[in-house]
């Protein structure tokens, strides 16, 4: 790999890091719709994500965004902790019944080819059974220019992208 690519990858994992939450949500879909082809079998079919990936089709639309925006973040301290409902009526029958969490912990234990992994399973499922990209979304100013620089990458370099932002 070139110094130059080598440059761009590393423009755009900072890049990525300065975006919103929502904007990192949507420029992980659209770059994984972008390169699901070439992602190797043994990665999308990583059965080790199937569990995680499962938990977040179990949630409402609104609890999926949630769940994901908790599990995205570039650093995480808190791996113990545990996503409820921002509802506290809801939040409170969750932590009673235990139904409806998403352990943070399970995805930051993962190794990077499972995040990888799961990411691209949820990919997969986007608008059938893990809530899509809004149709009237318009990405803004920074994920454009983020994507727009990605698109001199070739697969595997985009791959290597996505490996340290996950």
């Amino acid at each position: 790999m070139t110094s130059a690519n080598m440059d761009v990858i590393n423009q755009s994992v900072k890049a990525f890091k300065q975006l919103d939450i929502d904007d990192r949500l949507a420029a992980m879909a659209l770059i994984y719709q972008d390169v699901a082809s070439a992602v190797p079998a043994e990665v999308g079919n990583a059965s080790e994500v199937s569990g995680l990936v499962a938990k977040i089709q179990e949630l409402s639309p609104e609890r999926q965004v949630d769940a994901l925006r908790d599990l995205l973040p570039a650093s995480r301290n808190d791996q113990n902790e545990t996503t409820l409902d921002p509802n506290p009526s809801k939040a409170l029958t969750e932590l009673v019944s235990g139904g409806n969490t998403v352990p943070t912990s399970e995805y930051g234990s993962l190794k990077t080819e499972s995040k990888l992994a799961f990411w691209y399973q949820l990919a997969q499922k986007l608008g059938h059974g893990v809530v899509g990209i809004p149709s009237d979304y318009s990405p803004s100013a920074q994920v454009s220019e983020l994507l727009s620089s990605l698109r001199s990458l070739d697969t595997e370099q985009k791959l290597n992208f996505l490996t340290q932002i996950v």
